[in-house]
């Protein structure tokens, strides 16, 4: 049946999922001390102020994007809409796109900084390196990307996450870093580190890479 197939499809069973656990995920970090915010506060020790950065899979916006808005021009992309509207709420300077990020396009140069954080993980791998030249595409030269994502080998399940569906797709580390490097970036910092979620520890990868 042809609802079936729409079900079985990723990006709808995470648009679906982030819809319905937008109020959860956002207590997820307020629970406990992640690293994304250390991290961005190394991306903004090197931006210069009213820098245009990009962040794919932006959610709420809370607290990333309402950080880079005190001093940067925010434009921000997901598949959630309902996370989207929080985004618009949360940061009423910026501009949010209900979009699938492996889908919109934005002009060369674009951007000084983009940014992800627990997002690739959520498209099939098969479209990480698309994603990442595009990515790199859109940067202006000595541009950085921040990316945090999960640190494993998945080729693509489906689990249970805040109790709705959820899809997981992810390389290993090593390819990850040589996926960035081959789009024309040099890393300027990587590291895995344990994140605490629901009681679960969760490593990620961090990269800080600049576009040549």
């Amino acid at each position: 049946m042809p609802g079936e197939e729409h079900e079985r499809d990723p990006k709808h069973l995470v648009a679906e999922g982030y819809d319905q656990v937008a109020d959860a995920y956002a207590h997820l970090e307020r629970e406990e001390t992640w690293p994304r915010m250390r991290w961005l506060k190394q991306l903004l020790a090197v931006l210069p102020p009213g820098s245009s950065v990009l962040d794919l899979g932006c959610g709420s916006g809370d607290p990333a994007d309402i950080t880079l808005a005190e001093q940067h021009q925010v434009t921000g992309v997901d598949i959630s809409q309902a996370q989207i509207i929080k985004a618009r709420q949360n940061v009423p300077s910026g501009t949010f796109f209900h979009a699938d990020l492996g889908a919109i396009t934005f002009s060369p140069n674009s951007f000084d900084a983009v940014v992800s954080f627990y997002t690739l993980e959520h498209l099939p791998r098969e479209e990480h390196a698309t994603i990442l030249g595009r990515i790199a595409t859109w940067l202006r030269p000595g541009g950085y990307l921040l990316l945090g994502t999960e640190a494993a080998e998945h080729a693509g399940s489906v689990g249970t996450w805040l109790g709705v569906p959820m899809f997981f797709s992810s390389y290993d580390p090593a390819t990850v870093q040589r996926l960035i490097c081959e789009q024309g970036m040099t890393i300027q910092e990587t590291a895995m580190e344990l994140q605490t979620e629901q009681g679960q520890q969760i490593t990620y990868l961090w990269v800080l890479a600049q576009k040549a």
